[in-house]
């Protein structure tokens, strides 16, 4: 099974904690795969504690999905998880939240990254392909 890691921004965590809960859930067969990422709230702005942070949850994932919101592209640290994939030599895929618009992040167009539209069937391919 897929273990994909979820970069999003703070402003989209609660619909990311949705989405990761019927990815994880056998009531939702649309979506089949594990999932790493930081929902857990950080009470620190040490960026080396949080770099750390990442790089554990980045570890054992094939890929990674940026979840792209109204701000995503203000985010230093969706940056941050972009670069330490690729790094890695791990794909980055991207998709736009549902009901959701605004900039590219630099970190996707500078790399080529395509915003897919959302829906359940995509998130579930770019997960698992």
């Amino acid at each position: 099974m897929a273990v994909v890691f979820f970069s999003f921004t703070e402003a989209n965590r609660h619909t990311v904690a949705k989405i990761k809960g019927r990815a994880v859930n056998n009531k939702y067969p649309n979506l089949d795969f594990k999932v790493q990422d930081l929902l857990k709230r950080w009470d620190t702005e040490d960026e080396v504690v949080i770099r750390q942070a990442i790089t554990k949850s980045i570890k054992g994932t094939s890929r990674t999905i940026v979840f792209v919101g109204k701000y995503t592209h203000k985010s230093i640290w969706v940056r941050e998880e972009v670069e330490m994939t690729l790094e890695r030599d791990k794909p980055v895929y991207a998709i736009w939240l549902k009901e959701e618009s605004g900039v590219s992040p630099k970190c996707l167009t500078q790399n080529g990254i395509k915003i897919y539209s959302w829906s359940e069937e995509r998130l579930q391919q770019l997960a698992t392909k």
